[in-house]
């Protein structure tokens, strides 16, 4: 035994993870003195000597400590735990669960787990309305933040959903994003070849991105924003990327190609490491807008419109052969025939995963355990990442009891003078339209629309001048009427002024507000109805919908003077504070809110919804009925009333075609793509020609029938894309599995890691405990500490993220859940800067935070299932792959205590984790364990890790090849096509002759140069990691005692 002396460092033998410094100072009779230890934690204890050992710099072998009995406890298991996974790179790890303020529903990670196996670093999310795609969209963001540490996203979607995504964001995910126009986002990109550091969120639309025609034109030189944006793009897209991430929202926008909302989306792809596409367009697997947006996605892989299909058509077996292992056991010959026939198509003929599967075909034993089917299936899963790009999942997917949906048709007989109105409008403006020779298509659509909208309240804004509609409302009308045709055939704004100047006449002339307001029909039915519904719902809320601010306005207004208190919400106002207000028990018991403001508002606690105007676009309807249609609907049966003036277009549109197809039953609204023309074809025609209402029911009943034959044969190719890109419970499994076996940090990890790593490395640092959660603590950061962290707060430009270092910083609370900044704490999630700083810390220093390698935890049996009591010996590795992509995992092994089986790989992850969680350090283990025996078992079990980790690293390197193969494929596709591009331009400007064209070569010729290096770096890149290198390392082991 070594002679101990003052100023060595020890630890207690029964707890070796207790580290301090032994002083001058004793205690007790002399026969029995007890020395002074200055722990590392802060504290101080006089102890015996026998009980002490000193702490040499030889490193601690985890199977010398377990067989001399030397343990720690569970802080050090879970220190260990949680610094491998805050390296942020761990494949079997999703960073994203439990660390957003949103509602824990698993198909939402099944877009998260398709991205990070999708070779394009791209994905489709084409869900039904209603499932949350920006929440899908948030996560995604959520998990490359953690794994990739990334700085900068960008959101284009249309205008009137900015405040909707920007809302989204703070209060879900605590990003805090700015609003921009073209001009703001060019400054900011040009700052980032200044300054690659910076990171920032930012929104844009796509109405303000959109790059005019002829942006690039030699001939003249276009001088605005969008135009110099779009320069600048298309000259950036051979230097690295610029944005981290871009989402598109709505992204069927961008389906057309010759359309420059689709030019948007070519000019911004380059200059994205990834982009996610949001749409709720259904998946056709012929259609070439799916192959639109999938070439958006990656050009080179989906490089013709068959190649989607294609690549899914190949991949149907391997599907088919996945779904089988899952559904039960299955023999090695019918496995075997499943491979055979993958290898017919010539897409896998040299794939290395599906020749070696068949050349090393399981056995019916382990094609009959379950175990064994899962890890199959998982094999099969990866061998097409192709299949990942695009994610569909339909509302009957995801929830069981789906809600009721009642509708009811509320018929306004109109008043004498409404009639004389209606139609004295009607015709002043086809008047006006035949004598200026204007087509009256979109013309008569506005004012039509605000009439059938409310009368009143048309004649009066038109009386006042108020004619101008909102930019946003006015681009919703035309999109529905003429949808992409919008770009090429936009009204001009002279003939806009020249209607709305026209309707101020007209209205004067021929309308009366007053006689209208005492006269209002429509207002009367709702008067009546809502009193009998809260006379039968006291106290229920109700959210009513009209798509012209003017309505919205004269409705608040009539309400009042009935007694009514309402909220009104539209755009460009606080969406949160009204809704907060209508929420409240006691507020105001109706919702009044615009089409444009409706947009990611969550009203599931209302189970009345009324359309006071009805849009004939399934999708607008759909988009409504939505906002109380949700996940989290507690009502069996939801009302949807339908208000329209009888005896008009509006009636016999619902009667004849919304109602007859069940539009309002059944979740149409993902057809949009499909219906959306043949409605605007309807809305043209009934409104543009002066048909009776004979010819006007004829004309519905044909769009109906049209529609009907539509929508049939797009359910057979739903059903048969599905078929194909059902990942979906697989998915969903895999998602839970994730949640039950603990795989995610929580606030209590972040907690003990920074803690005990401040105090140890930095004496002076102290937490002190707050009053009002036992996870919220003031921290005083020692001398040292805050000169450091200063220094990496400035290094990786970190201001502004943390207060730590203000003269009166906030108390800190350890919850790993994002959300709205507070005012009374500082939240400290997993990428916090504090938590950046410490694992910066000790991945300089090369170690783990962990005292010493292995801990003996004492558990109740209660706090896991699956398990006897008794006592379980366990080891953990790190498994790092690195090739085409970098894979790293933690991989458990867990023995029971003098049993020659080991327990399952995702059991053991569960038991080990528990009890880093739940369990307290078995101190008493020396005495009541043979520790011989149990560091034989320790040594077993990591044999069994070396023989698991030789199969994953062949199996990673078999994936990696194939992986390398289609992406020099893809990249070789992409240079040619950007060579022929260039070269095309070269010559072009060579023959024109012209000596600014001339001027204009070298510049291209550089561009083409700097191309093809950029491309050779590249391959170079890919060739280096291929082939690739792997390594293990031990991070922590022990026993545990299940009681």
């Amino acid at each position: 035994m070594s002679i101990l002396n003052p100023g060595d460092k020890v630890r207690l033998k029964a707890n070796p993870a207790r580290v301090g410094i032994l002083g001058n100072e004793t205690d007790g009779p002399a026969h029995r003195q007890r020395v002074l230890v200055s722990f590392l934690d802060g504290s101080e204890d006089f102890v015996l000597p026998s009980t002490l050992e000193k702490v040499e710099n030889k490193p601690l072998r985890p199977y010398e400590c377990i067989e001399r009995g030397r343990f720690s406890g569970e802080d050090d298991l879970r220190a260990a735990i949680t610094f491998h996974r805050l390296s942020g790179k761990l494949a079997n790890l999703i960073y994203s669960l439990n660390t957003t303020n949103t509602q824990f529903l698993a198909y939402q990670f099944k877009p998260v787990l398709q991205f990070l196996d999708s070779p394009c670093n791209g994905i489709l999310i084409a869900d039904e309305v209603g499932l949350g795609k920006t929440i899908e969209a948030g996560l995604i963001w959520t998990e490359l933040r953690a794994r990739l540490d990334a700085k900068r996203l960008l959101v284009v979607c249309p205008a009137m959903l900015r405040e909707k995504w920007r809302d989204e964001l703070a209060n879900r995910f605590g990003v805090l994003a700015e609003m921009v126009d073209a001009g703001d986002l060019l400054k900011k990109l040009q700052a980032v070849r200044e300054r690659p550091q910076d990171g920032f969120a930012v929104i844009a639309s796509m109405q303000g991105l959109r790059p005019p025609r002829g942006f690039n034109s030699p001939d003249q030189v276009s001088q605005r924003s969008a135009a110099k944006l779009a320069r600048f793009l298309e000259d950036a897209e051979v230097d690295e990327p610029l944005l981290d991430m871009v989402v598109v929202d709505e992204a069927h926008y961008l389906r057309n190609k010759g359309t420059q909302t689709n030019l948007l989306g070519r000019l911004l792809r380059p200059v994205a490491s990834s982009l996610v596409m949001l749409s709720a367009t259904p998946i056709q697997l012929r259609s070439s807008d799916l192959f639109n947006l999938l070439n958006l996605i990656d050009e080179d892989a989906f490089p013709y419109e068959e190649s989607f299909r294609y690549s899914l058509e190949a991949n149907a077996p391997i599907v088919r052969l996945r779904d089988r292992i899952l559904a039960g056991p299955i023999t090695r010959t019918d496995f075997v025939e499943g491979l055979d026939e993958a290898l017919e198509a010539r897409f896998f003929e040299d794939n290395e995963q599906i020749t070696y599967l068949r050349g090393h075909a399981p056995s019916n034993k382990r094609l009959a355990d379950p175990k064994g089917r899962a890890e199959l299936a998982d094999q099969l899963d990866r061998i097409n990442p192709l299949s990942k790009v695009v994610t569909r999942t339909l509302k009957r997917d995801v929830h069981e009891g789906r809600v009721v949906r009642a509708p009811y048709a509320i018929r306004a007989t109109m008043s004498g003078s409404e009639s004389d109105f209606y139609e004295q409008v009607t015709e002043a403006i086809r008047g006006y339209c035949v004598a200026r020779a204007v087509s009256t298509g979109f013309m008569l659509t506005i004012p039509q629309r605000q009439m059938s909208s409310c009368m009143a309240a048309a004649c009066r804004a038109w009386q006042k001048k108020h004619a101008a509609l909102e930019q946003d409302e006015l681009e919703e009308t035309l999109y529905d009427l003429q949808g992409d045709l919008l770009e090429e055939k936009a009204p001009q704004p002279d003939e806009m002024g020249s209607l709305l100047s026209a309707l101020v006449d007209i209205a004067r002339e021929v309308g009366d507000y007053e006689t209208l307001r005492h006269n209002d029909s429509k207002y009367a039915e709702l008067l009546k109805n809502l009193r009998i519904y809260w006379a039968d719902n006291p106290g229920k809320k109700v959210v009513l919908f009209a798509f012209y601010r003017q309505t919205l306005a004269y409705l608040a207004e009539r309400l009042r003077e009935d007694g009514y208190a309402s909220v009104l919400v539209q755009g460009g106002m606080d969406k949160q504070q009204a809704l907060a207000r209508f929420q409240e028990p006691q507020g105001p018991s109706i919702l009044l809110s615009s089409e444009v403001a409706s947009e990611g508002v969550d009203l599931q606690f209302s189970s009345l919804v009324i359309n006071y105007d009805l849009p004939w676009n399934p999708m607008r309807i759909e988009q409504r009925i939505g906002r109380i249609d949700r996940i989290g609907q507690e009502a069996e049966r939801i009302m949807i009333w339908n208000f329209m003036y009888a005896d008009t277009i509006d009636e016999r549109v619902y009667d004849r075609l919304l109602d007859r197809l069940n539009i309002f039953t059944c979740a149409l609204g993902s057809m949009e793509g499909i219906l959306g023309e043949q409605i605007r074809e309807l809305t043209q025609d009934l409104l543009t020609h002066k048909l009776t209402p004979e010819e006007e029911t004829q004309r519905i009943n044909q769009a109906s029938l049209a529609i009907e034959n539509t929508n049939r044969q797009q359910e057979e190719l739903e059903a048969q894309a599905t078929q194909l890109i059902a990942h979906s419970d697989f998915i969903q499994n895999k998602v839970r599995a994730a949640k039950e076996l603990g795989r995610y940090i929580r606030g209590e990890d972040l907690l003990s890691y920074a803690r005990d790593f401040l105090i140890v490395h930095y004496p002076g640092s102290r937490f002190v405990p707050s009053d009002r959660d036992p996870m919220e603590y003031d921290l005083e950061l020692s001398v040292q500490a805050r000169v450091e962290f200063a220094e990496f707060v400035d290094l990786y430009r970190l201001q502004g993220r943390s207060q730590l270092l203000s003269q009166r910083p906030k108390p800190l609370l350890f919850e790993n859940r994002q959300g709205n900044p507070s005012s009374a704490f500082e939240r400290v999630t997993q990428d916090h800067p504090l938590i950046r700083f410490v694992t910066d810390r000790l991945r300089q220093a090369g170690k783990s935070p962990a005292k010493f390698p292995v801990s003996a935890i004492d558990l109740a049996a209660f706090e896991v299932q699956g398990f006897e009591p008794g006592i379980y010996v366990f080891g953990i590795y790190r498994w790092t792959v690195s090739g085409t992509r970098d894979i790293e995992r933690l991989e458990y092994v867990v023995r029971p205590f003098q049993n020659d089986c080991f327990v399952d790989g995702e059991l053991a992850e569960h038991l080990v984790n528990t009890a880093a969680l739940c369990g307290s350090q078995w101190l008493s283990v020396a005495n009541e364990l043979d520790t011989e025996a149990a560091a034989a078992y320790f040594d077993a079990c990591r044999d069994q890790l070396d023989e698991r980790f030789d199969e994953f690293q062949s199996a990673q390197g078999r994936e990696d090849r194939d992986r390398l193969k289609m992406m020099k494929k893809a990249l070789q596709s992409h240079l040619d096509k950007q060579v022929e591009r260039l070269i095309t331009t070269i010559q072009s400007h060579r023959s024109s002759g012209e000596e600014r064209r001339m001027r204009m070569i070298p510049a291209a010729e550089g561009k083409l140069k700097k191309l093809r290096n950029r491309f050779q770096e590249r391959i170079a890149e890919l060739e280096l990691k291929s082939g690739g290198s792997s390594d293990k390392n031990f991070v922590t082991g022990g026993v545990i005692r299940l009681l």
